[in-house]
């Protein structure tokens, strides 16, 4: 069951992805087309702006959107996986996982763009949002997703496979043989296929995957128990 719209992580995220770009757009009224590139250029995340000492860019990148389709998709995606996780995480330790994977997918992104200058800027919070997914999806493999009729397990396959696929595809990247794939593909559907930071979305996935289970509070097995029970006789004890 998703968690109903309230003071929770998942309500809080979507709203505060909405708000920035709602500023962005009054930027772009009241300020103008160059007062908006420059915030893009502060807060986007670029192995120039890291190197610069613009180390803010490895989380403000999170909230920073290209368009309102960009916004909603990420929204939409990040709600779903943030209703989901709140009935087995805390509303702090799923923010933490989500702000972890999309960091960690930056910085992936950061040195991809540091060995191929032409990697564009990054915005979105498509890195974190894929780490929830994905965290959720190995905690609950059977699980089907909303007007989705296939499995939690095969989605986690089907998502890293294809990022991989894509990025490795990209034509810029100028692969042998998978670059010629890639503009082929590029042909077909239309360049916005590679306008689509594919090596984040693998990146922030992995690490969701693999890094969920280290998020869940620690239980008490029979020998903590044992432990503490000990400790308070002899505290008793000593008294």
């Amino acid at each position: 069951m998703l968690q109903a719209p309230g003071v929770n992580t998942a309500t809080f995220g979507v709203l505060s992805m909405i708000s920035v770009h709602l500023a962005l757009a009054l930027v772009l009224k009241w300020q103008g087309f160059v007062a908006l590139q420059m915030i893009y250029l502060e807060g986007g995340l670029s192995w120039q702006g890291v190197a610069n000492g613009k180390a803010w860019q490895l989380f403000t990148h999170i909230w920073l959107h290209g368009n309102w389709t960009h916004l909603a998709i990420n929204a939409l995606l990040f709600y779903y996986a943030a209703a989901r996780l709140s009935h087995v995480l805390s509303s702090w330790r799923i923010f933490t996982l989500f702000t972890v994977c999309g960091v960690g997918a930056g910085i992936s992104h950061v040195l991809l763009q540091f060995f191929v200058p032409e990697t564009p800027v990054l915005v979105g919070a498509s890195g974190g949002v894929t780490g929830l997914l994905l965290g959720f999806f190995s905690i609950s493999p059977d699980s089907k997703m909303i007007l989705l009729n296939i499995s939690a397990r095969n989605l986690t396959k089907g998502v890293l496979v294809s990022s991989a696929l894509l990025f490795v595809m990209t034509p810029w990247l100028e692969i042998p043989l998978l670059s010629d794939l890639g503009y082929w593909l590029e042909s077909a559907v239309g360049d916005m296929i590679f306008r689509t930071a594919h090596l984040v979305h693998f990146v922030g996935g992995l690490l969701g995957w693999f890094l969920i289970g280290r998020f869940f509070p620690k239980l008490l097995n029979a020998d903590d128990l044992a432990r503490m029970r000990m400790e308070r006789e002899t505290e008793a004890t000593s008294r």
